[in-house]
């Protein structure tokens, strides 16, 4: 028996998989982050910070600090900044990308965003802070590495739909060239997303939106969401993650600012008595220019 748990134990953290990139509620509000195409599609300005605390009950649990920046340019050029710091027990990854954009006419209300990222991922483990009986393991080594990665992305945006894809980090790389215990990789991740925007009366807008998403290893995530819009002043919905979760949302605009939340909970049986709540902030800030571009985010004229 001892020579079957030592060989389990060998060989079952290699068929391990779990989530590498943050989940967003707000997606449709945090698209820089994902789809370097983004830049410069929704304002002249626009600055964004998301909080996201995952399984709040839980110690150590999994936490997330995004800020993104994007800039409308001349030439029809946007240019972008994002940083995501996700922080997991022992574990902690920063990544830092400057994005480009490039935009195409596409009809009289209709533009198409090519866009490229680069950047990298710096990341750090201690695993000293874990319990171990072997002074001599050699995985109880502190790792520290920086990954450099390029991303790509495109973004349709008409009068009343969008259409995403992108991959924000082309390549696969690994967190620890050490050959002494077996690493994790960084997978590539692919996001198709899109939403449309319908009025439902003389003030309100029904938004319903999906996400995709697909990764090496793991079944295909989708985010189907429905948000109602009363002068695109208060958004309220709710959100949809298949075999994982269900949020309600809402948001606030008041002049520049753009305050949002989302309250997050398991919908898998075997989790939703675990008290696993998710809460999610951001914050927007959209500030215009001198008019370099046309603002591609005017929602459905009244």
């Amino acid at each position: 028996m001892k020579k079957v748990f030592f060989t389990l134990g060998l060989f079952v953290p290699l068929l391990i998989l779990g989530q590498q990139e943050s989940y967003y509620s707000f997606y449709r509000y945090n698209m820089n982050v994902i789809n370097p195409a983004f830049a410069g599609a929704e304002a002249d300005n626009l600055f964004s910070f998301t909080s996201r605390t995952q399984w709040a009950a839980v110690d150590e649990a999994p936490r997330t600090l995004a800020f993104s920046y994007s800039s409308a340019r001349e030439n029809n050029v946007g240019l972008g900044l994002s940083v995501v710091s996700d922080k997991v027990f022992v574990e902690q990854q920063t990544f830092a990308y400057i994005d480009f954009s490039y935009r195409l006419q596409m009809g009289s209300d209709a533009q198409l965003f090519l866009g490229l990222k680069g950047g990298g991922n710096f990341y750090n483990a201690d695993p000293t802070l874990l319990k171990i009986y072997s002074p001599s393991d050699p995985s109880q080594v502190s790792t520290s590495k920086f990954s450099p990665n390029i991303g790509a992305g495109a973004y349709y945006k008409a009068a009343t739909f969008w259409v995403s894809f992108s991959i924000p980090r082309l390549l696969n790389t690994k967190r620890n060239n050490s050959q002494l215990a077996i690493t994790a990789k960084d997978q590539r991740h692919s996001y198709l997303g899109g939403g449309a925007d319908f009025a439902i009366g003389g003030d309100f807008l029904l938004k319903p939106s999906l996400m995709l998403r697909k990764v090496k290893g793991l079944p295909t995530t989708a985010d189907f969401t429905a948000i109602g819009s009363w002068q695109n002043k208060l958004d309220a919905g709710v959100s949809l993650r298949t075999n994982s979760s269900i949020a309600l949302l809402a948001m606030l605009s008041l002049g520049v600012f753009d305050l949002g939340y989302a309250y997050e909970t398991a919908t898998v049986s075997s989790l939703s008595q675990l008290n696993l709540k998710t809460h999610e902030i951001v914050l927007r800030i959209k500030l215009e220019g001198k008019g370099n571009t046309e603002n591609v985010s005017e929602e459905v004229a009244e």
